[in-house]
């Protein structure tokens, strides 16, 4: 009696949940993000370093929350924050006028970040970068041609309860941000 209890809690478990049922999927870590990250960004060679910060309680990073610098041979800056080995944000940026070597250059650090945060394969991010580039570009030419106050052209995707995307062009720098949706 008692093996066929634990055989039917074995098969009970092997039951694919209800599709009404809502599932986190656990947040990934920052030690495997900054390994595939560096993988999927070949033949670039990247590392990510910790900066030296000296405060003295004034102005500090957020508790507990570590930074990480993305150190590139280009004219790539890039920030890892994460708390513990919990990812919280990664954020890769340009200065503006942004050339065409620049720019691809920009994208190839944009899809590494989205394979080593979402394991999608390189097509795939391809596609979603070259979307996300393609609207923020008509948006920043919309915000010129109407004259707003501050120039941009901002797209966001949310990507379920876990990570939202956002790219964010201005006149003075081209950023795309991975964060994650955290209480914090």
């Amino acid at each position: 009696m008692k093996a066929l209890c634990v055989l039917a809690l074995v098969c009970a478990a092997a039951l694919p949940l209800p599709s009404f049922a809502k599932v986190k999927v656990p947040p990934f870590g920052c030690a495997s993000f900054m390994e595939d990250f560096t993988k999927a960004a070949q033949p670039n060679k990247v590392t990510f370093e910790r900066p030296l910060n000296i405060t003295r309680g004034f102005f500090g990073d957020d508790e507990g929350v570590e930074v990480r610098v993305l150190a590139t041979g280009e004219n790539v800056e890039g920030t890892l924050k994460c708390h513990g080995d919990e990812f919280r944000r990664f954020e890769v940026r340009v200065a503006a006028p942004v050339d065409e070597k620049l720019e691809t250059t920009l994208k190839a650090y944009e899809q590494a970040a989205l394979i080593a945060a979402f394991r999608w394969d390189r097509p795939k991010a391809e596609m979603i970068v070259n979307a996300m580039s393609s609207d923020a570009a008509e948006y920043l030419k919309a915000s010129v041609q109407r004259g707003d106050t501050f120039l941009s052209g901002k797209v966001e995707y949310h990507q379920g309860d876990t990570l939202d995307l956002g790219l964010i062009w201005t006149d003075t720098d081209h950023t795309f941000i991975i964060a994650s949706q955290t209480s914090d």
